[in-house]
C-alpha cells in the first residue's frame, strides 16, 4: 500500500533538505545520499543541484598584517538519480553525486613563504548502484540495502616556485571502487522509517604530474555511519532527525611523489560528527515546508589549549528552510536555502579568523510515475 500523497510529500522534501545542509567538515561536499530508495512511487528520478556561498577571510598578524592570506572557494554539488520496483518487495536506485570536494585560494606571497599551494581543489564523483529488499514484519517493513559505486577522485593544486607568481601545476586523480550496507524499518501509516547505512571506506592510487614530471599519491576517503529517522506526529506533520559519524581521522596529510620535490599537506582532521533535527507540514495538498537545525563539529584536530593543530575546521551551526510544490500530478519542485555559522579560531600556523558563514541555495525536480 502506498503512502497518502501529503505524507509521500514530506518524505521527499527531507531527503533534499537533508543534501542541501550537508556542508559539513572534512572534504565532504555533499556527502552520501541514497534517500532516492525510499520513494514510494513505482519509478522515479530526480536531480538536485546546490550552490554553495563559503565566507571565511584567513589572517595571519605575524606573516602579512592586515592582509587576507587565505579563503575557501565557493562550490557547486549535484545529485541525480532514478529509482524503480524490479520485482516485489525489491528496488534499485542508479545515482551520481560528488560526496567529498573543497577549495582553496591563497595569497601568492603568503604560499611562497609557508611553502603551501596558492590553490588547491579536490572533487568526487560517485556513480552507484543500491538495491533493497523488503520484508512484511508485524505492522512495518524490515528493507535490508547494498550498493556498489564507481567513484573517481581529482586533485589539483598551484605551487609557488618564483616570484612574480611564477608557478607550477599538480593535477592527479585515480578511481576506486566503494560498497555500502544498511537496513530500514519503515511503517507507511505513520510516516515512520528508521534507516542506517554504513559507507566503506575508498583506498586510492592517485597518478598524473608535477612540475611537469610524473606523480603519484595515495589516500583513502573515509568510512562513514549515518542513522536517520522519521514519523508523523499529526496529520500534515512530520518530525525527522538524523547523527552521522565519518572517520575523517583516517587522513593525515596528501603527500605527492615526484622526482622534482615531494609536496605534501597537512590536514590532521579528528572524526566528524553531525547531529540534524527539524519539522515538516504539509499546508496544502500541493505544498510542503520543512525546516531543520544542524551542528556539526569541527574535524580540524585541537590541543589541550584548544587551540587547532592545523586547518580552519571549527563548529558548525546551521538552519535549513525550504518547501516543495507539486507543479503537476506525477512532477514536483523543491527548494531549500540553508545558512550556517561557522565557530572562529585560530591555529598553531598563527592563522586567526573570525566568525564566519555559509550559504546553500538548493533546487530540485522530481518526476514519477
Amino acid at each position: 500500500m502506498r503512502a497518502p500523497r501529503k505524507r509521500v510529500h514530506i518524505l521527499a522534501l527531507g531527503g533534499l533538505l537533508a543534501a542541501s545542509s550537508a556542508q559539513a567538515g572534512g572534504l565532504e561536499a555533499n556527502g552520501y545520499n541514497w534517500d532516492m530508495i525510499f520513494d514510494p512511487a513505482t519509478y522515479a528520478a530526480k536531480a538536485t543541484i546546490t550552490h554553495v556561498d563559503i565566507d571565511q577571510p584567513i589572517a595571519n598578524q605575524l606573516a602579512a598584517p592586515g592582509a587576507t592570506v587565505s579563503n575557501t572557494s565557493n562550490r557547486v554539488h549535484y545529485n541525480a538519480a532514478i529509482r524503480g520496483d524490479l520485482i516485489e518487495n525489491a528496488s534499485c536506485l542508479v545515482s551520481a553525486q560528488n560526496p567529498f570536494g573543497s577549495g582553496t585560494e591563497r595569497n601568492f606571497a603568503y604560499a611562497a613563504g609557508t611553502r603551501q599551494a596558492v590553490s588547491e581543489k579536490i572533487n568526487s564523483t560517485d556513480l552507484g548502484l543500491t538495491c533493497a529488499y523488503g520484508v512484511d514484519v508485524g505492522g512495518g517493513v524490515v528493507s535490508v540495502i547494498g550498493g556498489l559505486s564507481a567513484q573517481s577522485l581529482t586533485y589539483d593544486a598551484v605551487l609557488p616556485v618564483a616570484a612574480p607568481n611564477v608557478t607550477a601545476p599538480i593535477a592527479i586523480d585515480g578511481q576506486a571502487m566503494g560498497w555500502r550496507v544498511g537496513v530500514a524499518y519503515e511503517m507507511e501509516e505513520i510516516a515512520l522509517r528508521v534507516a542506517a547505512i554504513y559507507n566503506a571506506p575508498i583506498n586510492y592510487n592517485l597518478s598524473g604530474t608535477a612540475f611537469g614530471a610524473p606523480a603519484t599519491a595515495s589516500v583513502t576517503t573515509p568510512q562513514s555511519i549515518e542513522l536517520k529517522a522519521q514519523s508523523g506526529i499529526a496529520p500534515g506533520w512530520l518530525v525527522l532527525g538524523s547523527i552521522k559519524w565519518v572517520d575523517w581521522s583516517v587522513i593525515d596529510t596528501l603527500t605527492v611523489n615526484n622526482p622534482v620535490r615531494t609536496v605534501g599537506t597537512t590536514l590532521n582532521y579528528r572524526d566528524g560528527w553531525t547531529v540534524t533535527g527539524g519539522v515538516g507540514h504539509a499546508l496544502t495538498a500541493d505544498l510542503t515546508v520543512l525546516g531543520t537545525l544542524t551542528w556539526d563539529r569541527g574535524t580540524s584536530s585541537v590541543n589541550a589549549a584548544g587551540v587547532l593543530e592545523n586547518g580552519h575546521q571549527t563548529d558548525r551551526w546551521g538552519v535549513t528552510l525550504g518547501a516543495a510544490y507539486d507543479l503537476a500530478e506525477n512532477v514536483e519542485f523543491s527548494g531549500g536555502v540553508s545558512y550556517s555559522t561557522i565557530a572562529a579560531g585560530s591555529n598553531l600556523q598563527n592563522e586567526t579568523w573570525d566568525r564566519g558563514s555559509v550559504l546553500a541555495i538548493s533546487a530540485s525536480l522530481k518526476a514519477s510515475f
